[in-house]
C-alpha cells in the first residue's frame, strides 16, 4: 500500500518555505511523505537545487525533492496527479508574486486545476512551528458545503483537535435551494430554533462521516459570512479553517472565500465541491 503524499511547491524564495511547518505536521498526522516540488526553467540535479531553495540535507530528511522543468503550476499539477497527493500545501504568494493579488499566479493556477485539498499559508507566518488544536469549518446549511466536513473531521481525529462547526445566517441571503439543505428560518430569534436545528444538523453530518469520539462544538453567527468566520477564528485561536469551494474564481465569484484567504489568521484548507 502506497503512503499518502503531501506536496509542497517551492519556487526558491524564502516566502515559499513558510508552507513547510504546516506541511510537515499534516504529513505526520496523515502518516504521509512530503514531496517538495521545484519546477525551474533549466534542468538541475537535487544537490544544485537545495542551496537556492534555502534547504540543507538535514532539513530534507524524510522528504522527497521532485525537480523538473517547465511552467510551475502545470508541473506541480502533473506531479500531484502522478503521485496522487492527499494535500497540496503552499504559500498564497511569494516575493515573485504580483503585489495586491489574493493569490500569486502559480498558487491560483494550482488551486484552479487540482482536485485534492489545497492548504494556503500566508508567508508572513514565516518558519514558526505550527500545531493543530482547533479546526474551524464554516457551514451555510447546504449539502455541497458538507464536502469540507470529512477531511476536517479526519484531521481532528488524528490530531485530537477540537472541531468547531460554525453556521452563519446572513440576514439578506435567500434560503438555500440545494437538495438536502438545512435552512435556518428564525434568524431574528435563533434561541427558539437553534437546539433542534443543531441536533438535526449534527445527525445529518453523521451521514457524511462519523463524528463519534470527536470533540465537536456547534456555533451560530448572524451577519457577513467572511467577517463572522474571521471573527470566530481570531477569538477562538483557530489553527486551520476548512472551506468548501465550487471552483469558480473569476469576477464576482467566491467573494467570501477570497476575503477569508486574504485576512485569515491561520492556514486555510480549500476543498473542491462537486459540480
Amino acid at each position: 500500500m502506497n503512503m499518502p503524499v503531501v506536496g509542497v511547491p517551492l519556487d526558491g524564495s524564502e516566502q515559499s518555505l513558510s508552507a513547510l511547518p504546516v506541511a510537515n505536521v499534516l504529513a505526520e498526522l496523515e502518516s504521509a511523505i512530503v514531496h517538495l516540488v521545484h519546477i525551474a526553467r533549466e534542468v538541475a540535479c537535487p544537490a544544485e537545487v537545495l542551496e537556492p531553495l534555502g534547504l540543507n540535507t538535514e532539513e530534507l530528511r524524510g522528504s522527497v525533492l521532485n525537480t523538473n522543468t517547465g511552467e510551475p503550476a502545470a508541473g506541480t499539477i502533473q506531479a500531484a496527479r502522478e503521485s496522487q497527493y492527499a494535500f497540496i500545501v503552499m504559500c498564497t504568494h511569494t516575493a515573485l508574486a504580483v503585489s495586491g493579488r489574493i493569490l500569486g499566479g502559480t498558487a491560483l493556477g494550482i488551486l484552479k486545476a487540482t482536485t485534492c485539498p489545497v492548504v494556503l499559508v500566508n508567508p508572513e507566518r514565516g518558519a514558526e512551528p505550527w500545531s493543530l488544536r482547533r479546526i474551524l469549518v464554516p457551514h451555510d446549511g447546504t449539502s455541497r458545503t458538507s464536502v469540507a466536513i470529512r477531511p476536517a473531521a479526519n484531521l481532528a481525529r488524528y490530531a485530537n483537535a477540537e472541531l468547531n462547526l460554525l453556521h452563519i445566517a446572513a440576514p439578506a441571503a435567500r434560503p438555500p435551494d440545494e437538495r438536502g439543505s438545512l435552512a435556518f428560518r428564525y434568524m431574528d430569534q435563533p434561541q427558539y430554533e437553534w437546539p433542534a436545528w443543531a441536533g438535526e444538523f449534527v445527525d445529518r453530518l453523521h451521514c457524511v462521516c462519523p463524528l463519534e469520539s470527536l470533540n465537536v462544538h456547534m456555533a451560530f453567527a448572524r451577519g457577513s459570512p467572511d467577517e463572522e468566520v474571521l471573527r470566530f477564528a481570531d477569538e477562538n485561536a483557530s489553527d486551520l479553517i476548512v472551506l468548501a469551494w465550487r471552483g469558480e474564481w473569476e469576477r464576482e465569484h467566491a467573494t467570501t472565500l477570497k476575503a477569508i484567504i486574504r485576512r485569515a489568521p491561520c492556514p486555510v484548507m480549500i476543498v473542491r465541491a462537486a459540480e
